[in-house]
């Protein structure tokens, strides 16, 4: 004797995991997307300002739905972020990170003078004004002499003794990943309808450099 069973609604259940699966590849894309773009906009907002160049740079870039890279894009990121010479200081958990840009970096001094010279420039602290016009006073190559000669003191300054950090890319690992993670928990939650007890060293974030 043969017996023959059926299964009743296996493939509406196929189409129910299919259809959670889907929703819960979404709703953590959606979440992880949203993180970066805080990331960015909070780096952004930290970041040290003059020219604009650094903060232009902070981006984010997807390489998949699930998967995003945030960059700063420019060699001097580093330095601004953890310090030079003496005063070199990472943030706790970025030591490995901030060994890597230890030394010289990339660039001539040829270079630095000359940012430094714009930024002087910029900043109007070379030369001296006049009480009754607030202009400053010199023709134009002596206003160039005056803030080539301040731009070179400034660069010998910082080879000498190094510039203080400035922390705004990796603190914001601190305040995004664990939200991120708690959303997420949340979403899939509501998706499954299941408790989702997330691990407990998923709170900080794996952070590597390319």
């Amino acid at each position: 004797m043969k017996f023959t069973t059926t299964i009743i609604g296996l493939n509406g259940l196929q189409q129910q995991f299919a259809t959670a699966i889907r929703d819960i590849n979404s709703s953590v894309a959606d979440e992880i997307s949203a993180a970066a773009q805080e990331w960015v906009a909070g780096a952004q907002r930290d970041a040290p300002k003059d020219s604009g160049q650094l903060t232009g740079e902070i981006l984010a870039n997807s390489l998949n739905d699930l998967q995003w890279e945030i960059v700063a894009n420019k060699t001097y990121a580093a330095y601004m972020e953890f310090g030079t010479k003496g005063k070199y200081q990472p943030i706790p958990g970025t030591e490995n990170i901030a060994a890597q840009f230890i030394g010289k970096g990339e660039g001539t001094f040829a270079e630095m003078i000359r940012f430094l010279t714009l930024w002087v420039s910029r900043k109007g602290i070379a030369g001296t004004y006049s009480v009754k016009t607030r202009k400053r006073t010199g023709g134009k190559e002596t206003v160039a002499s005056q803030d080539l000669a301040l731009a070179w003191r400034i660069a010998l300054s910082i080879l000498r003794n190094g510039v203080n950090p400035h922390p705004y890319f990796f603190k914001q690992g601190e305040v995004v990943w664990p939200t991120m993670v708690r959303n997420v928990q949340k979403k899939l939650q509501e998706v499954t309808r299941v408790s989702v007890i997330a691990p407990g060293d998923i709170f900080r974030p794996v952070i590597v450099t390319i």
